[in-house]
């Protein structure tokens, strides 16, 4: 009697992926945030047009974060904890001899939370300027301190480079503006080890 092959029980879960988790819906509403604020400004971001991009009501939204300050925190919230262990990370270098182990997260960080470094550079005059003053430049204040401790020269180098590439990547590329070609990943690093590196 032929044996009958048995059913690969790998290829029959290939055949039937299973579905991509659905996210939260505070995910969602933070996420579409995030767009409309760096398009539109807070003042000028609608609640309910944020709402609808995320796929619920504004009362939905409501529900969830009170008002659209609550939102603004809620959505960067992310961002800030992402700067706050980079900053904690610096503790731990020697910024003179590892400048790649500085830039490299620090471009990472600008690069992952785009949108919420463009509302903390841009929007500084709007209702969301005392948030950004309370709880963005403490964080700030501590990465000039860290700086500050190497060599006065070089610590302005780099400090100079950190703000001229936070400046760039928070303003290019944004939704609703025209779109530019950028520096990759690497090529950033690069050009912010070299600046840090360099002797008059």
């Amino acid at each position: 009697m032929t044996e009958q092959p048995q059913p690969n029980p790998e290829l029959k879960q290939a055949e039937h992926p299973r579905p991509a988790p659905r996210q939260h819906p505070t995910d969602l509403l933070k996420q579409a945030a995030l767009v409309e604020f760096a398009a539109h400004g807070y003042e000028g971001a609608s609640l309910q047009e944020i709402a609808s991009k995320a796929g619920y009501t504004k009362a939905n939204l409501l529900y969830h974060f009170g008002s659209k300050q609550g939102l603004f925190e809620q959505a960067v919230l992310e961002a800030l904890g992402a700067f706050e262990e980079l900053v904690d990370s610096l503790q731990h270098l020697d910024i003179g001899t590892e400048d790649r182990r500085l830039v490299g997260p620090f471009v990472d960080f600008l690069l992952q939370h785009r949108l919420a470094v463009h509302m903390f550079v841009n929007h500084r005059s709007t209702g969301a300027g005392e948030f950004i003053a309370t709880r963005v430049d403490p964080i700030i204040e501590r990465l000039v301190a860290a700086l500050s401790e190497d060599d006065s020269d070089r610590a302005l180098r780099i400090a100079i480079g950190l703000a001229g590439v936070t400046y760039c990547l928070a303003n290019e590329n944004i939704p609703g503006e025209a779109r530019m070609q950028e520096p990759t990943r690497d090529e950033l690093v690069d050009a912010l080890t070299f600046i840090s590196a360099t002797r008059r």
